[in-house]
């Protein structure tokens, strides 16, 4: 006859017992040894005592398709992530900066200024890092196409408050 099960010491520990029963209450040991771990060091984790690497975390949702965060905080689904669209190869997205790059000489061109060398590149990255302060994510291009009328916008209005201030020494935006 089976022990009774001791009640989780932590609210992780729980979480982590509740998902093994809801894959259908597998063999603590086939389940263990699919995380990399002994069934001991299993039953200690169900039991709140220890608490798992973040390589088993990792093997949790590897292994069973485990939402990282529902086993973390509870929250969300206990499948699956939420969001787990690839990240980006590339450190920024060469052709939004070059847009930027364009938006950037036609808002001198719009108010008759000529631009001081270089001023484009650093203005454009100036932009761009604007832009990605404004953007929960650089990806979701509906929402940046909605937040580059406001960046020019701004940008237009520094580059003419600029030119009112002559011998200010404001040679650009910046």
């Amino acid at each position: 006859m089976a022990r009774p099960e001791i009640e989780p010491k932590t609210p992780l520990g729980a979480r982590l017992r509740e998902f093994r029963k809801k894959l259908g209450d597998p063999d603590r040991e086939e389940f263990a040894k699919r995380l990399g771990v002994s069934k001991n060091t299993l039953a200690s984790y169900e039991r709140g005592e220890t608490e798992p690497t973040a390589a088993v975390m990792a093997a949790y949702r590897r292994e069973f398709g485990a939402s990282l965060l529902w086993l973390v905080t509870g929250e969300g689904a206990v499948f699956g992530e939420p969001s787990l669209a690839p990240a980006p190869t590339e450190a920024f997205d060469v052709v939004l900066l070059q847009r930027i790059g364009d938006m950037v000489q036609a808002t001198f061109a719009e108010l008759k200024q000529t631009p001081p060398p270089r001023a484009i590149t650093g203005e454009a990255g100036r932009l761009y890092n604007e832009l990605l302060q404004k953007v929960s994510d650089i990806r979701d291009e509906e929402l940046v196409e909605a937040v580059l009328p406001v960046i020019r916008a701004r940008f237009k209005k520094r580059l003419q408050e600029a030119a009112a201030e002559p011998g200010s020494g404001k040679r650009s935006a910046s």
